[in-house]
């Protein structure tokens, strides 16, 4: 069996290498030891790089660092402003926190520090006078209480007829919560921060209300709801419509958030509509049989439109918020919605020359004269346009001091109305001035048997005055 020998040459290298790992160790022990009293590589105490620093050259760093200090200020609409550290009085205090964080770290690991950074803060570095921030606070422009704008609630927009009603969305406005803005601002000098956003730290006055409202979506749901009813009333050929437009102005919201919508406004829409279509009581104008042209004004006869009822069925319309296309109720109706609304069928009644021209579509079917009422006893025949109520074969006619039986019976204006008067032997002429009727139309049997088979309810009879046709005949 072989032995080897070390020869002088492979001691050496033993040595070399011990000597180089011992070298190695008391580096690494001395700069441990070193940075028992210095800081670690990579750290950083308030925003400042420390590293290889012991106490005295942090302070002496904190101090150079608040005395060049200042914040900026970021405000909304990118306004900026400063505030430097000398104007507050910012001063640096050292009550033991940096020696407590130097004892916190492992300076046996000072090795892995080089490939790593350590934040640290410390939350009582330095100090400033508080009233001479709030004074310098209150002389930043963004301070300035006549400048800032308040925050504005979202809200439901007007009514509009593209889109209804909408929300509109909350405005943020620039006015500033001095006390949360004091208190983020010291908080930021006191860590040493260069700069502070107003934004992200929240000190803007908020809008009580947003878009996202749950009340107000509801709102807005709800007043759209009715505002999309569409109501095309007719008159004929013409029409008139109602939409949102005109009922957005009846609803109102109470302070529970409640939407109504007004009768009040409904009734005098109504109202309106009435004023506008209603040809009751408007006068008539008759282009007469005897080639002049009258107004017939009074009476009841024409269109009206039944104002309760139409205000009952409008109102259930617009609270399902309905469209619908309907003509109104009405009260009285006429015979034709053209600009004669008594058509071509119609009674022409001319006092003045006591003479009569029943029309039936266009068509003479009677032309006859007659007695009216007596002057002389201030029993005239009223004038005006009125409505046929109805007719009635065999009447007995009574009144004070009377009974006159008739054969055909035919009222248009309360106990006025047309008849037969077999107790005269002469109609027109004079006879109305001082031996008229009672008001009634008196007309001969055949003329009135022959009005009475022809003519309908409802059919127009137009009594006029025109003076200088006594004793005229039509021009038919």
């Amino acid at each position: 069996m072989k032995t080897t020998k070390k020869t002088g040459n492979g001691w050496l290298g033993v040595w070399i290498t011990a000597g180089i790992l011992l070298v190695l160790l008391l580096i690494y022990l001395g700069t441990a030891l070193f940075f028992c009293t210095h800081f670690l590589p990579g750290t950083v105490i308030n925003g400042i790089s420390v590293s290889g620093d012991n106490i005295k050259d942090v302070k002496w760093k904190m101090i150079q660092e608040t005395e060049k200090y200042e914040i900026k200020i970021k405000a909304r609409e990118d306004k900026e402003e400063i505030i430097a550290g000398v104007d507050i009085g910012v001063m640096p205090i050292f009550d033991g926190s940096l020696e407590e964080e130097l004892k916190k770290q492992n300076c046996f690991t000072w090795p892995n520090a080089f490939f790593k950074e350590t934040l640290i803060t410390v939350e009582t570095m330095v100090e400033f006078s508080e009233e001479r921030l709030k004074k310098k606070v209150d002389e930043l422009e963004i301070m300035d209480t006549d400048k800032m704008v308040k925050p504005k609630n979202a809200r439901i927009s007007e009514y509009s007829k593209k889109d209804f009603y909408t929300i509109v969305p909350e405005e943020q406005g620039t006015k500033i919560s001095r006390k949360k803005f004091l208190k983020c601002l010291g908080q930021a000098i006191i860590n040493l921060e260069d700069s502070i956003s107003l934004e992200e730290e929240k000190c803007y006055k908020k809008p009580k209300i947003t878009a996202e409202s749950k009340e107000l979506r509801k709102l807005v749901k709800e007043l759209n709801h009715y505002v999309k009813a569409k109501i095309t009333y007719q008159f004929g050929k013409k029409e008139q419509v109602l939409d949102g437009e005109e009922i957005s102005r009846w609803l109102s919201v109470d302070e529970q958030k409640n939407v109504s919508v007004s009768e009040e406004e409904i009734a005098a829409y109504v109202e309106r509509l009435a004023d506008k279509w209603d040809t009751v009581g408007k006068p008539k104008k008759l282009k007469t049989s005897y080639g002049r042209k009258v107004n017939v004004e009074g009476g009841d006869y024409g269109w009206k439109i039944d104002r309760e009822k139409e205000k009952e069925i409008l109102t259930k319309l617009v609270q399902e918020g309905q469209t619908a296309t309907r003509e109104p109720e009405y009260e009285k109706t006429a015979n034709s919605r053209g600009k004669k609304d008594y058509g071509n069928t119609y009674v022409e009644v001319n006092l003045t020359a006591q003479h009569l021209i029943y029309y039936k579509d266009g068509k003479v079917v009677v032309d006859s004269d007659f007695v009216s009422g007596d002057v002389a006893k201030r029993r005239e025949t009223p004038t005006g346009a009125y409505g046929l109520y109805y007719k009635e074969r065999n009447r007995t006619l009574r009144g004070q001091g009377y009974a006159s039986p008739v054969s055909f019976w035919m009222p248009f204006n309360g106990g006025v109305g047309f008849h037969d008067a077999k107790w005269r032997g002469s109609f027109g002429g004079d006879y109305y001035k001082w031996k008229g009727s009672h008001g009634c139309v008196n007309l001969p049997y055949s003329a009135a048997k022959t009005l009475f088979e022809n003519i309908e309810s409802g059919c127009a009879v137009l009594v006029y005055t025109l003076p200088g046709t006594e004793g005229k005949m039509p021009q038919i």
